[in-house]
């Protein structure tokens, strides 16, 4: 099995990198049944399913629960692929901003109801202040290595209402990666490479951040940020909340 994808993913040509999460979330939409999908994290393969983009996994309810009852304001939902958080703030009497940098999510949004969504790099992104930027499912990972994480962190500052909040959740990279990884001078063991794949559509492979808790807190107190942990998950995973620091 995992030689016949490894050959499948070496076949061209290549997708963009979201287009086959992107149709499987569309299929599943259609069909109203779960799609499963193929993602290459590293050297090894995971088999996925697109229930999470339409309901939250029993494992980590307690941690989005916490997000969405974190979120205040007008909020910022940073790679929002379904739009399932987006329409649960909504509902909730929020202002969202639903962002994917892939078309077919853009449009997923806007067939299930959502109408302020764009599309583009949330490096590039300007709607306005936000009093809540949020980054669940581990979207922040999206940045790619820490040196981006940083740049971003410094960037969302301005993007900020007086007493904006950062939400974001990621996790560990752990022992799991640390079996394959050969670490290199200065290259952070969860800065890693990731392929997604489904049916016959292959996307191009993209960088993927994973990031334990004591890496973070460095990152966004050196871009002027406090950082509260507000939630930890089963599966090394966490929630924090990152306000820019008020100058003395």
């Amino acid at each position: 099995m995992i030689a016949a994808l490894q050959r499948q993913l070496r076949r061209g040509p290549l997708n963009e990198p979201f287009e086959p999460y992107a149709r499987a979330l569309h299929d599943h939409w259609i069909g109203k049944q779960p799609i499963l999908f193929h993602c290459r994290v590293g050297p090894w393969f995971q088999v996925m399913s697109t229930i999470e983009a339409f309901e939250p996994i029993y494992n980590r309810r307690s941690l989005e629960a916490t997000a969405l009852a974190s979120c205040r304001g007008r909020v910022l939902d940073v790679g929002a692929a379904a739009g399932r958080n987006s329409l649960l703030l909504r509902e909730r009497g929020h202002a969202v901003v639903s962002v994917d940098i892939d078309p077919g999510l853009v449009a997923l949004m806007r067939r299930r109801g959502l109408d302020d969504v764009h599309q583009g790099d949330i490096f590039d992104l300007h709607c306005g202040a936000f009093d809540t930027i949020l980054f669940m499912q581990m979207t922040i990972g999206l940045v790619g290595t820490l040196v981006r994480l940083r740049d971003l962190l410094a960037r969302l500052k301005t993007r900020l209402t007086d007493g904006g909040q950062v939400l974001l959740d990621s996790q560990s990279p752990g022992w799991w990666m640390r079996r394959w990884r050969t670490r290199k001078s200065g290259v952070y063991l969860g800065e890693t490479d990731m392929q997604l794949q489904y049916r016959w559509l292959v996307g191009r492979p993209f960088h993927w951040l994973y990031i334990d808790r004591g890496t973070l807190r460095m990152c966004a107190e050196a871009a002027g940020y406090d950082v509260e942990l507000l939630a930890e998950g089963r599966m090394r995973d966490f929630l924090v909340r990152l306000t820019p620091r008020q100058p003395h």
